[in-house]
């Protein structure tokens, strides 16, 4: 994805660990069994898929994705609900893999740091980065609400790990929200289209105009509002 050309070109001034090649072979045998039985409601027998080119650090069982850190270690993702994964991806510089999952009348995003100890966040959408890779953002709302987020979420990059900094769960009820970009540390273009009964009209995109908006951080928060003409220049 985009967002991660941006975020190695700028890895050295966030103090990101771009040593990929440093880590050793996960090991899934550290991954202990979920907490949660498998309550018959998957349909997967077999473990999820690892792309031939991420199998030096990740590797798969019926229930875990075991990815190798950066210092040598394991991190486990229970992938024990999962159907599927999708676009299973590591950034340019080696710190974060991420994928799409499908589960049972659900679905969401995964993230995991491999620095330190490593860290596994489910943000539900793919990330846009900030400019200076310190921030990034991710957004969704379906009508049936089977995603993992509903609403808008920022994280913050640290040297080790990543912090939710917010989630918007108050926006518009439309279809096919989107971050369009970032404007500064602050300020976020989003978006969206309307709401159509006919699903041949939903479905094709073409001849709809989109609605824009814009999510700001202020005193109060991160707020997001009907785009201002001139969009996040416009105070």
């Amino acid at each position: 994805m985009k967002a991660w050309a941006c975020l190695l070109m700028l890895a050295p001034a966030i103090g990101l660990i771009p040593t990929v090649a440093a880590a050793k072979t996960p090991h899934i045998a550290a991954c202990k069994p979920p907490e949660a039985p498998d309550s018959g409601e998957r349909q997967r027998a077999r473990p999820l898929p690892v792309p031939a080119a991420l199998r030096p650090v990740v590797a798969s069982s019926l229930n875990h994705y075991a990815v190798a850190t950066l210092g040598g270690g394991t991190v486990c993702v229970d992938t024990s609900w999962m159907e599927t994964a999708e676009s299973v991806a590591l950034s340019p510089d080696g710190r974060f893999l991420s994928f799409l999952w499908l589960g049972y009348e659900t679905y969401g995003f995964k993230l995991v740091d491999r620095a330190g100890r490593g860290q596994v966040e489910e943000i539900g959408a793919a990330p846009v980065f900030s400019p200076s890779a310190g921030l990034f953002a991710a957004i969704d709302q379906t009508e049936s609400e089977f995603g993992s987020l509903s609403g808008l979420a920022v994280w913050r990059v640290n040297r080790v790990g990543v912090t939710k900094l917010a989630e918007v769960s108050d926006i518009p009820r439309m279809q096919d929200w989107r971050i369009d970009g970032w404007t500064g540390e602050s300020c976020i273009a989003l978006s969206a289209l309307p709401l159509v009964e006919d699903e041949r009209q939903a479905g094709d995109t073409r001849t709809e105009r989109r609605t824009r908006y814009v999510a700001r951080a202020d005193r109060g928060g991160w707020q997001v509002t009907a785009a201002p003409r001139g969009g996040c220049a416009a105070r």
